[in-house]
């Protein structure tokens, strides 16, 4: 409207400035037109002609504040004047002014489809709706299907949050115009605020095929792909985006946000980077690049000073100290207890605070303190199946079957297929004495879960063990690093990662390929060194040795896993060559207690006895050793020394599930069976879908003389999977039955799950 006005103005040959910003404007040449216009106003400063076209001009290029000044200076020398009140009202429209906006039009008579739409717009924003409604309809049955109204009137009613009606409005356009890059975007764009992603994604991948190059629509597609979670495709879109238009911050910001959802941090810290030095003002960003920062790892403290000082000029955010526990709930838990609480306090609506601090007081046995967060968080968050998830098993964990089950099965309702609401809430029949009902979802849990790990997963971030489920974790990151070790090849450390998680989800054959990659790979002795430890604990005994044999020169405490690996392969007498001297005395307890465990493989109960008592005066940083330190105590009857080598183990691991099962085999064995059902319970909180501390429970039951509690857990051992004889054996004793087979008689009990055969 505005450059069929410039050109409607009749121009004489006294007026030359004006003719001549005119013929700019009409160039696009902005800047130029610019001292054509101040000429004229100098010298007409009081012309409606001059004042018209240079609101126009400003109009145009894209300043409307001052073509505003001039179309009020316009107004106050003639009211009625047609183009400056309807100018007007564009401005205070699209600023939803409706009030203002209608003052305007009430001085114009044009009743043209583009006048009659922005006065449906004003009235909108005026609180009209019913009014602003009507003139749509009506507007829409006079149109008669004309491209030109409606896709106008689609700008319009997007601009008014009515994005059906867009969407319906630009469907209508493209129709008769199947190929235009503008209606494709438009309705794209459109669709997307509807939330129709198909459609949006549709219309924006055909606009992108007519203009290849085009920034907008690829920007719009990412952030759809983004809003579908197919984070990956976002980054891909938006990074070609970002190549097209460098300098665009909003293709950086959504850049960033979309890798930060990824999983791509390092990608994500950089984008943060890059925007802010183009708007360094915006807070919000400043205050999630930190975040992005400590999940990379190598700029953890980089990103905690950022946060400190964000909070120093924010300290009434949520969310700055919901991402600061994020941090510390590892290293220190207390200290990311306060920092959930203050995010709490601050907002009590702050579901993913109220879940985290759920989640962290339940992993630190607090679990009733739990309860209120898990019961708000899942509150706040609706038919939340995590949230529903995570509120049955506290319930279970308090022992409170009957509302797991309730909860559980509302979480059911919400994914019917989700395996460890599967799980759970076949734990909570099972604890319900309705073994039958229990079987049917356990089962349901084995197909869903075909491969079952038997060992407890690696635990990631708080945010990840929080909020998603199993799967959905540790598939994320395996995406993460299938994608990071293809795009760099030459660094064996992403290799190492890529296996060694693959490995602990139990993808043994996948994990093993890794690995045997990762030999061909120029690493050093580190990388070496890790690889054969993380094999050493997943017991691929004869690959670990070819890792560790490699970093054994180079790194003398490697020599410590080499034994391992080689007392399972060749041997205790070879495994005692292998450990050879010990490599310092930083690693003097490992090294006497795992020599003390060789020993008595090999027969040598003096010399082993002899390391063992030296090896107790030192510390010790690898589980495995102090596990086997404890059963050889164990053993020899040494209860007080049992417990001692085990605080020690779990002081260097507290989060390491084996020595905490062995911990709990202790105590029972020491008549501690409060103590040990405590750790159990714990255990299966944190890691409900590991068959084996169902085992123990009810071997640790039977021995405490409640066979119908004991059978439960037993059931539930084998529903998930547990091919231990002990299973099989332990039920039948508790049903009187003849034992199903030989071996029975040296697996009796508890004691001998851990010694078979050995006597009482």
């Amino acid at each position: 409207m505005v450059t069929e006005i410039i050109f409607a103005v009749l121009l004489t040959a006294s007026q030359d400035p004006l003719r001549e910003a005119t013929r700019l404007d009409a160039e696009g040449r902005c800047q130029e037109a610019e001292r054509y216009y101040q000429q004229a106003l100098a010298a007409s400063p009081s012309s409606a002609m001059v004042l018209n076209n240079a609101g126009n001009h400003y109009l145009l290029c894209g300043q409307p504040e001052k073509a505003q000044s001039y179309f009020e200076r316009l107004v106050g020398i003639n009211p009625a004047h047609p183009n400056a009140n309807l100018q007007l009202a564009r401005i205070a429209t699209d600023r939803k002014q409706g009030v203002k906006a209608l003052q305007y039009l009430a001085r114009v008579t044009d009743s043209t489809p583009p006048v009659l739409i922005l006065r449906a717009e004003a009235t909108h924003w005026a609180g009209q709706r019913g009014a602003a409604l009507a003139l749509l309809d009506g507007l829409e049955k006079t149109a008669n299907g004309d491209a030109r109204v409606l896709f106008t009137m689609g700008i319009a009613c997007a601009r008014m949050g009515l994005y059906d009606r867009a969407e319906a409005a630009f469907q209508a356009v493209l129709v008769k115009h199947p190929g235009d890059y503008s209606v494709l975007f438009n309705l794209g764009r459109a669709a997307a605020l509807a939330k129709h992603y198909d459609r949006a994604q549709s219309a924006l991948e055909a606009a992108v095929k007519v203009r290849p190059g085009d920034a907008d629509a690829l920007v719009e597609l990412g952030r759809v792909h983004a809003a579908r979670q197919d984070y990956s495709r976002a980054v891909y879109v938006l990074a070609q985006a970002r190549q097209r238009a460098p300098g665009r911050p909003d293709v950086l910001l959504a850049l960033a946000q979309a890798a930060e959802n990824a999983g791509f941090y390092g990608d994500s810290a950089l984008a943060y980077d890059e925007y802010l030095r183009l708007q360094p003002g915006d807070e919000t960003a400043r205050r999630d690049r930190a975040r992005v920062y400590g999940l990379t790892g190598s700029r953890l403290e980089e990103g905690l000073k950022e946060l400190a000082g964000y909070l120093k000029r924010r300290p009434n955010d949520p969310v700055a100290y919901f991402y600061l526990a994020q941090f510390s709930w590892d290293a220190d838990p207390e200290k990311a207890l306060e920092q959930l609480s203050s995010a709490v306090r601050l907002n009590p609506k702050f579901a993913a605070a109220r879940f985290g601090r759920a989640w962290l007081l339940n992993r630190l046995g607090r679990t009733s303190e739990a309860l209120p967060d898990y019961q708000a968080a899942a509150r706040l968050t609706g038919r939340n199946v995590r949230a529903l998830d995570q509120l049955g098993l506290a319930y279970l964990t308090l022992d409170r079957p009957a509302e797991a089950e309730k909860t559980l099965r509302e979480a059911l309702a919400v994914s019917p297929q989700d395996p460890e609401v599967l799980m759970h809430l076949g734990r909570a029949l099972m604890a319900l004495g309705r073994e039958a009902d229990a079987q049917s979802y356990l089962e349901a849990f084995r197909k869903v879960r075909p491969q079952i790990t038997r060992d407890p997963r690696k635990e990631p971030g708080m945010i990840e063990l929080a909020t998603l489920s199993q799967s959905e974790r540790v598939g994320r990151q395996i995406e993460r690093l299938r994608k990071d070790a293809r795009d760099h090849p030459n660094d064996p450390e992403l290799q190492l990662a890529l296996a060694s998680l693959l490995l602990a989800d139990g993808a043994t054959g996948e994990a093993i390929t890794e690995f045997r990659e990762l030999l061909t790979r120029n690493a050093d002795a580190r990388i070496w060194e890790q690889a054969g430890r993380s094999l050493v604990r997943a017991a691929q005994y004869a690959l670990a040795k070819d890792f560790l044999e490699r970093a054994a020169t180079a790194r003398p405490a490697a020599r410590l896993d080499l034994a391992i690996a080689v007392l399972f392969t060749d041997g205790p007498r070879a495994a005692l060559a292998a450990l050879g001297e010990a490599p310092g005395r930083d690693h003097a307890g490992d090294y006497l207690l795992l020599k003390a465990w060789i020993l008595d493989a090999a027969g040598q109960r003096a010399p082993a006895d002899e390391a063992l008592r030296e090896g107790l005066r030192y510390s010790t940083s690898r589980p495995e050793v102090a596990r086997q330190a404890a059963l050889l105590l164990l053993r020899r009857d040494r209860k007080t020394e049992v417990l001692e080598v085990l605080g020690k183990g779990l002081k260097s691991a507290p989060d390491d599930a084996d020595l905490l099962l062995t911990k709990a085999i202790a105590l029972a064995l020491m008549g501690q069976l409060a103590g040990a059902e405590k750790t159990l319970t714990e255990i299966g909180s944190r890691w409900p879908e590991w068959d084996r501390p169902y085992l123990v429970h009810g071997l640790v039951l039977e021995r405490a003389g409640k066979p119908d509690a004991a059978r439960q857990k037993l059931r539930t051992a084998q529903a998930l999977g547990s091919r231990d004889l002990s299973v099989n054996c332990a039920l039948a004793r508790l049903a009187a039955a003849p034992a199903p087979d030989p071996q029975c008689a040296c697996l009796a009990g508890l004691r001998q799950l851990v010694f078979p055969c050995d006597k009482p």
